[in-house]
């Protein structure tokens, strides 16, 4: 669930999403210009893998029982059986989303947390349950609403704090954006499939 904290003017193009699915209203400002700062972030954080560089966002359509996905995944031949950390999917029969950090550790598996997403000027808290993966570590499972997606998907920078006030994650336009985290991925091509990924949403 999300808690509002701050809200930042919605732009145009959001709004004319949330028109298209007038339940799910955002809370996350969409504002694409400059590099949103991760100021506050915790300072002790050391990068342990930089994905920014290397990867993609990409939606797949598949077909029930599966869900549709949109995933990190490897810029050149990545898809989405092959996730980098990141997996969002959704229930094509009531189009509820739900976001798989990965990357948390192994111990936590069956504990409840609140984490917070950082988008700029706005903080956002989400509450989710560790679950196990196939990787060994442990995902970080919590809902979202389509219009944060959307609205997530056109900034410049998002950054995820841990519990414990860690960065575990950082997203970025620009592989060269200097930030702290403990895993840095791109945003390359998130607003594309992210709009493909809502097609593929819709409860059939």
């Amino acid at each position: 669930m999300f808690h509002r904290i701050a809200l930042l003017a919605a732009v145009g193009t959001l709004a004319a999403a949330c028109a298209s699915n007038p339940s799910a209203g955002s809370s996350i400002s969409a504002d694409t210009g400059g590099a949103v700062p991760l100021a506050g972030a915790a300072h002790t954080t050391i990068v342990v893998q930089n994905l920014a560089s290397n990867t993609a966002w990409m939606a797949e359509d598949n077909l029930i029982p599966q869900d549709p996905v949109l995933a990190l995944v490897n810029a050149i031949g990545g898809n989405t059986d092959n996730p980098q950390g990141v997996v969002i999917t959704c229930n094509a029969a009531n189009g509820g989303t739900t976001v798989k950090l990965g990357k948390q550790a192994a111990n936590r598996v069956g504990q409840s947390a609140t984490y917070r997403i950082r988008t700029g000027a706005s903080m956002l808290e989400v509450d989710g349950k560790f679950a196990a993966n196939k990787s060994g570590d442990a995902d970080f499972v919590f809902p979202i609403k389509q219009a944060d997606l959307i609205a997530l998907s056109k900034l410049d920078a998002v950054s995820v704090l841990s519990d414990t006030g860690e960065v575990q994650w950082a997203f970025v336009k620009d592989p060269a954006a200097q930030v702290n985290a403990k895993y840095i991925g791109s945003l390359k091509n998130m607003p594309k499939q992210t709009e493909n990924f809502m097609v593929f949403c819709n409860p059939k």
